[in-house]
């Protein structure tokens, strides 16, 4: 048997959600830039432009100088220029590919003037997240009104469609927070560019025109959160955290070798801290470094020694706690986890 907690990673699954993104983003009529903060993996994001992708969306200078050294030429960097060892960064990567940054402040602005002219910018508008970005329409419009002439588009985040909630009303809105903007500033003779949304919950939510862009990262494995909004099943799950159980206290507790360092320790949509496939009486109910605390409505057989796979209930920060994937009998490393 192999030595746990390991990351899983089920080719089957991961293709056949490739897959069927690639043909959701073309029935919607746009292109699909997916954010490789999810994976981090070069083979993975070969994959997705395999696929069909036109470039891809990093969230790390460390992810997007990774991805550009296996084969990307456009990247979208979803975050602000702030600080000089990004700017130094950013304008090496224009030696190899083309580069987008994410604006959405004035100091923002002045830190892309310092950049070479190559690097074009997303503007950021905020559809309800309550993050980064200016509200959408007349603010927005007004914000952009003497910027630089490099915006190639305008972007939103959904975040908040992770809280749970009618999905169909946040992608409603997400939308009507492009169009209002994108209005806006073409009645100011201003081109929006590119219209581009994320959150993989909204994407069977979204319709046909609201974005000419698409976002998406954690459609490629799905988890315990997607499970729980209703925008995946536990069969679409390609990522998992096989476990061994070290423990059984007694008939309702099983104690896996899975603690905080193997599974992602938040809170989310999902009920508790993963899914135990095959096991749906079995609840993660607690983390601890080594250890994961699953709860059992009715006993269960599990012995000590037997193994177990565990769907995260957030696949990204789960996988970027590990060094490699599992895939069959290769391993895919995660070459841009973590910051450097």
């Amino acid at each position: 048997m192999s030595t746990t907690p390991r990351l899983v990673l089920d080719r089957q699954r991961l293709d056949a959600n490739l897959t069927a993104m690639a043909e959701r983003v073309r029935a919607l009529g746009a292109t699909l830039r997916p954010h490789v903060k999810t994976h981090k993996s070069p083979e993975i994001m070969r994959r997705q432009l395999a696929a069909g992708a036109v470039g891809i969306t990093a969230a790390t200078l460390h992810e997007a100088e990774a991805m550009v050294a296996a084969g990307a030429e456009d990247v979208l960097i979803a975050y602000p220029p702030v600080g000089e060892d990004r700017r130094t960064r950013l304008a090496a990567l224009t030696r190899s590919a083309r580069v987008t940054v994410a604006c959405s402040e004035p100091a923002h602005l002045d830190a892309l003037a310092t950049l070479p002219d190559e690097i074009g910018f997303y503007w950021e508008v905020d559809c309800g997240a309550g993050r980064l970005g200016t509200p959408p329409g007349e603010p927005t419009a007004r914000a952009l009104e003497h910027a630089p002439d490099r915006l190639r588009g305008i972007m939103t985040f959904a975040g908040h469609a992770y809280a749970g909630g009618d999905l169909g009303e946040v992608a409603a809105v997400e939308a009507a927070a492009l169009a209002e903007t994108a209005e806006a500033l073409r009645a100011r003779g201003i081109d929006p560019g590119v219209l581009s949304a994320g959150a993989t919950p909204l994407a069977n939510a979204h319709r046909s025109g609201a974005a000419s862009e698409y976002r998406f990262g954690n459609y490629v494995f799905k988890d315990a959160t997607q499970v729980a909004l209703g925008s995946a099943t536990p069969d679409e799950c390609a990522l998992t955290v096989e476990a061994t159980v070290v423990g059984r206290p007694d008939e309702h507790r099983v104690i896996l070798d899975s603690g905080s360092k193997a599974l992602a320790a938040e809170r989310t949509a999902a009920d508790g801290f993963g899914i135990v496939r095959g096991h749906p009486g079995l609840r993660v109910a607690q983390l601890y470094e080594e250890h994961a605390i699953c709860l059992a409505a009715e006993p269960t057989a599990l012995a000590v020694g037997d193994h177990v796979h565990v769907i995260p209930n957030h696949a990204c920060t789960c996988a970027n706690l590990h060094a490699a994937y599992s895939v069959g009998d290769e391993l895919w490393p995660l070459a841009a986890r973590g910051w450097s």
